[in-house]
């Protein structure tokens, strides 16, 4: 195994305004738009389930979460199917949407040391990075799990 090289791999999910960025150990796998079955739990920024290796796992429109407005799917559209931090909860995996096609990028330790960093467990967002001039959003996978609807 390789020492640290100060670069940690990432991946960047495109949203309709800004990024994502989460360590690529949290995503387990990016697919194809489907339209989720819904859920009746009401909540906006839920957008229902789809089957993903047979587990339903939730699916979550980040920027709805945000308050932003919601709008249709697109032809480039993905689900991004990330690992929970909590795999005794409910949902030991969640899905977020992407409006394009994620991919890797590595990011300089330097720049994870210098990021904003909001309250930890209050917020949708744990911490904003600037790497190459571009606001990346990183999001709390912890509260947006805390977030879901009880099974």
């Amino acid at each position: 195994m390789s020492e640290f090289d100060g670069e940690i791999r990432c991946m960047l999910i495109p949203l309709r305004e800004g990024r994502l960025l989460l360590p690529n150990a949290a995503v387990a796998e990016v697919i194809g738009y489907r339209e989720p079955d819904v859920t009746r739990h009401g909540v906006a920024w839920l957008q229902g389930q789809v089957s993903w290796h047979q587990r339903d796992i939730p699916v979550i429109d980040f920027e709805r979460m945000l308050g932003r407005p919601a709008v249709g799917a697109g032809i480039r559209q993905r689900i991004a199917v990330c690992y929970a931090p909590d795999t005794e909860a409910g949902w030991p995996m969640l899905g977020l949407v992407a409006q394009g096609i994620p991919r890797l990028l590595r990011v300089d330790s330097e720049a994870i040391d210098a990021a904003r960093v909001p309250l930890v467990g209050k917020e949708a967002i744990r911490m904003v990075l600037s790497v190459a001039g571009e606001e990346l959003l990183v999001p709390d996978l912890g509260f947006l799990q805390a977030q879901l609807p009880a099974v």
